[in-house]
């Protein structure tokens, strides 16, 4: 089985609507956080809530090609 196949498995899930929603609140809350002052000021943090916003979107974006 490859990763294809078992994402199609689990788009039959009835849960399956719930991860996916999960992961774009995480991705809206994640993008909100560049409106904080604290984490525009600090380049470490910067990054890893631009990285986490790069995962959150390449999850959503794979999760969603497997369901074509």
């Amino acid at each position: 089985m490859n990763l294809q196949e078992a994402l199609l498995k689990l788009h039959t899930r009835e849960d399956w609507d719930c991860i996916l929603d999960h992961i774009k609140v995480e991705l809206e809350t994640a993008m909100l956080d560049f409106q904080t002052p604290e984490l525009l000021d600090n380049h470490q943090k910067l990054a890893r809530l631009a990285g986490e916003i790069s995962a959150f979107d390449r999850l959503l974006r794979v999760f969603s090609h497997a369901e074509e």
